[in-house]
Parts: C-alpha cells; sequence; structure tokens
C-alpha cells in the first residue's frame, strides 16, 4: 500500500476531526491556547465560528471557578490524564448561563523530547441524560413522599423464595423488627377464614400479572383489615417478584360499615314515613269522599224534588252543590291516586281550557266578591299531571283576586304563545304589583311580602308553582310590570304539547 504523503495525511485527519460526532479540542501552552477545534466543539462552546488562536481561558471564562482549567493545568503539568463523568459544567450560551452535563477527557499531548506541549480535550454531552435521570430522581422522591403521606407501605415478594422485603411503615404495620421476613409469617397473620383468598390472589398473579385483595388480619389480638395491591416486577434481575402496596383500612372499614347501618336505618325510616303517609292520604281520601257521597245524594233528590217546581234559585243553588261535590270527588281521587303511585303522573293528558272554567266554579264566590272577570285564550291541549296544573292555575289565579287593589273591579288575563321550542303562558292582572326587589324573594317558600293582618295565606303558594312548572320541565318567572299589577310567565318545552 502507498503512503500517503505528510500533507495528505494532515487534511485526511483534520477532516477525520472536524466530522466526528463528539467535541474534539487542542489546547496549547499555560494560557491553552485553541490551535484545533471541531465542529462540534465550537458549538459547545457556543461562542460562534471564531475561536481558533483564542485562549481557551479567554473564551470561556465563566469556567475558572469550576476547576477545569486547574485540571487543564495539572494535565500539562504532569502529564497524566484526567477523566470526568457526568460532570456538570456550566457555559453562558446567548448570553445566558446554563448547565450542561459532559464525560470529558483531557489526554497530555507529548512533543519528540518527551515533553507536554498541549492538551487534547473529547467530550460526550450527556445533558439529557442527566436530566432525565435527575427528573427520575425527583419522581421517585416525590412518590415516595406520596406514599409516606397517604399511609402506605410498600413490599416486594419474591415468590420462588417465599421472602418479602417490606418499607418502614409496611414492617410497621405487623409490629415486626426486620425489614425481610418469610411468607409464612404473613400468613400466620391473616384471618384463617381469610387465608384462602390469600392464596387465590398469590395463584392469580401468574395469569393476570396482577395482585388485589383485601384480607382481615390478627396484629397483636386486634382485628384490622389490610388492602394489597401489586403486580409483576418487569425488572430481569427480579424475575418473580411481586412489587406493590399495603394499607390499613380498618378505620374505612369501620366508617363504611356504621355508615350502611345508618343508610339502612335511614331507609326504614323513610320507607315508615312513607306508608304512613300514604295510609294517611288514603285515610283522607276515604274519610272526606263519605260526606261528599251524602252531600251528592241529596242534592241530587233535592234537585229531583224540586226540579220541576217554581223554585228556580233553590233548583240553580243545588245545581251548584252538585258541581262542587263533583269537583271534589275528582279531587280527592287524584289526592288517593297521587299518595298511592309516591309521585304523578306527568304524561296524563291535560285540558287547561277544563282546568280555568273548573277554578272558576271552585272560586265563584270570590269572583263575586272582588267583581273580577278572568279572561282566558283558547289553550291547546298538553300533556302533564292534572293535578299539578290544577294547583298552579288554583295558586295564580287566587294569588291575583287576593292582592287586588281595592275599589277596582279584578281583571285576569291568561293567555299563550308557542313556537318550536316552547309553549309560554302569561298570567296578568291589575293588582297591587309586586316590588322589583322582591321579583325573587316571592318565590322563596313561606315567604310573605305582607302581614297575616292585611293578607292572608301561608306563603307557599308561588313556591309551590315555581316547583309544579319546573316538575314539567319548564321555568317560571315574574315579568316586571311599568303598569299597576302583577305578570308571570311560565315557560314549558315545546315536548309538553299533546
Amino acid at each position: 500500500m502507498m503512503e500517503l504523503p505528510d500533507s495528505v495525511r494532515e487534511i485526511v485527519l483534520r477532516n477525520v476531526i472536524d466530522t466526528a460526532p463528539f467535541p474534539i479540542g487542542v489546547y496549547t501552552g499555560h494560557k491553552m491556547k485553541i490551535v484545533l477545534a471541531n465542529q462540534c466543539m465550537i458549538k459547545t462552546y457556543g461562542k460562534g465560528p471564531n475561536v481558533i488562536g483564542t485562549n481557551y481561558t479567554e473564551i470561556l471564562p465563566e469556567l475558572e471557578n469550576q476547576k477545569i482549567f486547574d485540571q487543564l493545568r495539572e494535565v500539562l503539568h504532569t502529564g497524566k490524564p484526567y477523566e470526568a463523568k457526568n460532570a456538570r459544567v456550566d457555559i453562558v450560551v446567548d448570553g445566558v448561563l446554563k448547565p450542561h452535563y459532559f464525560n470529558y477527557n483531557f489526554t497530555p499531548i507529548f512533543g519528540t523530547q518527551g515533553e507536554v506541549y498541549g492538551v487534547m480535550n473529547t467530550a460526550a454531552e450527556v445533558t439529557e441524560l442527566n436530566v432525565a435521570r435527575q427528573q427520575t430522581i425527583e419522581i421517585e422522591k416525590k412518590l415516595r413522599l406520596a406514599i409516606e403521606s397517604s399511609q402506605l407501605g410498600t413490599f416486594e415478594i419474591d415468590i420462588n423464595k417465599g421472602i418479602i422485603a417490606g418499607s418502614k411503615r409496611f414492617i410497621n404495620f405487623f409490629n415486626l423488627e426486620k425489614r425481610e421476613f418469610t411468607l409464612i409469617t404473613l400468613v400466620n397473620f391473616i384471618h384463617e377464614d381469610d387465608r384462602a383468598l390469600w392464596l387465590d390472589a398469590i395463584k392469580g398473579v401468574s395469569d393476570s400479572g396482577d395482585f388485589n385483595c383485601e384480607l382481615r388480619m390478627i396484629i397483636s389480638k386486634k382485628l384490622h383489615w389490610m388492602r394489597f395491591s401489586g403486580t409483576l416486577s418487569e425488572s430481569d434481575n427480579k424475575e418473580n417478584t411481586l412489587v406493590g402496596i399495603a394499607q390499613d383500612i380498618t378505620e374505612q372499614k369501620k366508617n363504611a360499615e356504621e355508615l350502611m347501618q345508618l343508610v339502612e336505618q335511614r331507609t326504614l325510616e323513610l320507607k315508615r314515613s312513607n306508608d304512613d303517609l300514604k295510609q294517611f292520604g288514603h285515610v283522607i281520601s276515604h274519610d272526606l269522599k263519605e260526606p261528599v257521597r251524602k252531600v251528592l245524594l241529596f242534592s241530587n233528590i233535592l234537585k229531583d224534588d224540586i226540579g220541576n217546581g217554581p223554585t228556580p234559585k233553590i233548583s240553580q243553588y243545588a245545581e251548584k252543590i252538585n258541581k262542587s261535590a263533583a269537583r271534589l270527588t275528582e279531587m280527592i281521587d287524584s289526592i288517593l291516586n297521587y299518595s298511592s303511585a309516591g309521585s304523578p303522573d306527568l304524561n296524563e293528558v291535560v285540558d287547561l281550557n277544563y282546568i280555568i272554567e273548573s277554578i272558576r266554579e271552585d272560586l265563584e264566590i270570590k269572583i263575586l266578591e272582588k267583581h273580577a272577570i278572568i279572561e282566558h285564550s283558547k289553550f291547546p291541549v298538553i300533556r302533564g299531571s292534572k293535578i299539578l296544573f290544577h294547583q298552579l292555575f288554583y295558586n295564580l289565579i287566587a294569588n291575583s283576586l287576593k292582592f287586588s287593589r281595592e275599589n277596582f273591579d279584578s281583571y285576569i288575563k291568561i293567555d299563550h304563545s308557542i313556537d318550536t321550542e316552547s309553549l309560554k303562558i302569561r298570567v296578568a292582572d291589575n293588582g297591587i304589583g309586586i316590588a322589583a326587589e322582591n321579583s325573587e324573594k316571592i318565590f322563596n317558600v313561606f315567604e310573605r311580602l305582607h302581614s297575616k293582618d292585611a293578607y292572608e295565606g301561608t306563603g307557599l303558594g308561588l313556591a309551590l308553582c315555581k316547583k309544579i312548572v319546573e316538575r314539567h320541565g319548564g321555568k317560571m318567572i315574574n315579568v316586571e310590570s311599568e303598569s299597576t299589577g302583577a305578570i308571570f310567565e311560565i315557560t314549558l318545552p315545546a315536548t309538553i304539547l299533546k
């Protein structure tokens, strides 16, 4: 093979050094003049391309207090190489001092007389590896802290050898002293009725790789509940080793049992209360029906006896008695059905026109007293609870009559509008109205804006109205009005239309 000329060999050598994938530099003299630096080393310096011929101590003055210059001078002085592993080197890059990590070597370069005239610097940056390692360490610290603060103990079980190694907290669970003990020792703590559960969980690890069980354990003659969970280690040097955590859940079990007993007690009390309520509803309905039946019977006899006589007024009154009694019977049946079923049927066919007319008859005496006019548009047939919609409009109309103005004839207007999304109903009157600051307060249960001496009532009516509307998926508001009177707007979903 033909030997290359020195000049060619030098060019080849420089090309190899320059294209090497790791930093290479050569420094000479006490001031460590940079006589060679490949592209990787120039990039590592972070000081730009024009570094050849400058002193290493000048372009990287930030290394002065990091012992690196002392290491270089020691190599120049003694001729002994220096090696560093995972060493932190802080370098100013773009005006900012940033930490880097390197595996680097300072290798002496000898002259023909055996003297050291330079140092070759090679390096491999391992910043990312070290950052990852530090992050792993931090994660492990946080994990240990989390485990300690959560009262958890960690363990490793060598299934082949039957040896358990546990953390300090794990060992303290069993009042033991050694960090390692045998599986047999642990099994001896397990309640005899739960040992089969432990063995099944251990056997199941080979199939699923997971380990989970809750066991009763007798520790210092006291019953404890322990929860174990873990998985097979994926480490090559820990084959067939179960790694997991344990927790003393005695208090949790105790609290859960007490809570369950409380729930059972409250459920029993609620059932008894519901049964009493149903019985009460049945009794009330049954007791009310009897006198109503008699009213119907005798009103029919009275109507038949005088229907053709010269007493049209008595016949008219008898007719009203008959209608009121029939209406009361219908309401009693609704109450009975409601108390028996536990909740109203929200899918009944409801004719609001019939309901409003029925209320007009129920409140006939009050309407006459107030010289009231009730006007309503023709409503569509909808779906909902008859008894609840009756209660809704009864309360609203009765409320308007109650809060009418003195020396004024009452006027109540009920109208509606329909679009693709909703049915809107407005109930307006010419009464005393509602102050703006009370527009929300009126819907509170038992909220009264006036004294009992001024206006009778419990303050429950409007709160009940709002609940009924919301029960049907709607919304009810009090609309502020510049004119005298109150306006209530009810919005029901379009799906309620029959």
